[in-house]
């Protein structure tokens, strides 16, 4: 598959995405997910900015067509020409108006909230994609390179792709400083109040008790509670992020990286179940007239 000139990947780079579709969930009621992961220290090579992000998202697509690896963990870009009607050299073919020639809607818009965390912190970046910017600039909403992507970062994205949370996990947790961890680590996601709101929490192995990472305020909210049933969870994982070494000493790609026990909880029907509750008028004590004393101490 080609992609995108903004994605640097060598030929042995390692990407992955799954959708979760056995079950879909309605996004009017919590959705709560979890799953462990073991990245042992022993799967970073020699060189000190290795790279390796993996992500879980929320979505309305039953599968991962058109994901994208390096920096982008699995999301989709408009500009790709991946449904485009091509010339038998695989260039696209253009409207008199330079526009590309889609055989269908490309826009892959079904993600009601990502959470990466990226040994780089390129995910947070921007990239090209005309259509996801509101402003209609030509890029993906995100921060610079040089200014505000931080190694060891946790990055969230809401449906908008526009970031919400960018910051390095040592300023969130002390045991949580890395994505590397010689046992293994649990993380847990709750979105609630009708998608406004984003819980992450972190377990270590020697523990019952989770931790609070972070808890992300979401900018909008739900207009109505129809067709919001068929929410499904996935995961994504890609090392390295954006090189083309890969020459001896510059090992920039991760080793193993184990997952288990991906978990979900959350309300499958499609109808929002309401109920009013009443309650007996209180009763009241009439306003009993009273006199004001003064001048007495104790």
């Amino acid at each position: 598959m080609a992609f995108p000139i903004t994605v640097t990947l060598p030929a042995n780079a390692r990407y992955y995405n799954f959708v979760e579709t056995n079950k879909s969930f309605n996004s009017n009621y919590d959705i709560t997910w979890s799953f462990s992961y073991y990245f042992p220290a022993s799967s970073i090579q020699s060189h000190n900015n290795y790279q390796l992000g993996f992500a879980t998202f929320l979505t309305s697509l039953s599968s991962t067509i058109s994901a994208l690896p390096g920096q982008y963990l699995g999301g989709q870009d408009p500009s790709v020409w991946l449904n485009s009607l091509n010339t038998e050299a695989g260039e696209a073919l253009l409207t008199e108006s330079s526009e590309i020639i889609r055989l269908e809607n490309f826009e892959l818009s079904g993600t009601l909230v990502k959470v990466a965390f990226d040994s780089t912190g390129l995910y947070a970046l921007t990239g090209r994609s005309g259509q996801w910017a509101p402003s209609g600039d030509g890029l993906r909403p995100g921060v610079g390179l040089e200014t505000d992507c931080f190694r060891e970062a946790l990055v969230v994205r809401d449906f908008d792709h526009n970031v919400v949370a960018n910051a390095p996990l040592s300023s969130m947790s002390t045991s949580f400083s890395t994505l590397s961890t010689n046992t293994f680590r649990t993380l847990r996601f709750r979105y609630v109040n009708l998608g406004r709101k984003l819980h992450i929490d972190s377990r270590e192995s020697d523990t019952t008790t989770y931790s609070l990472l972070t808890t992300i305020n979401l900018s909008y909210r739900l207009a109505n509670v129809t067709n919001l049933d068929n929410i499904y969870v996935g995961f994504s994982l890609c090392t390295p992020i954006s090189t083309r070494e890969t020459g001896p000493g510059y090992a920039l790609s991760a080793g193993n990286f184990y997952l288990r026990n991906f978990q979900i909880e959350g309300y499958e029907g499609a109808t929002v179940q309401t109920e009013t509750v009443t309650t007996p008028l209180l009763s009241v004590v009439s306003n009993v007239a009273t006199t004001t004393v003064t001048n007495v101490t104790a």
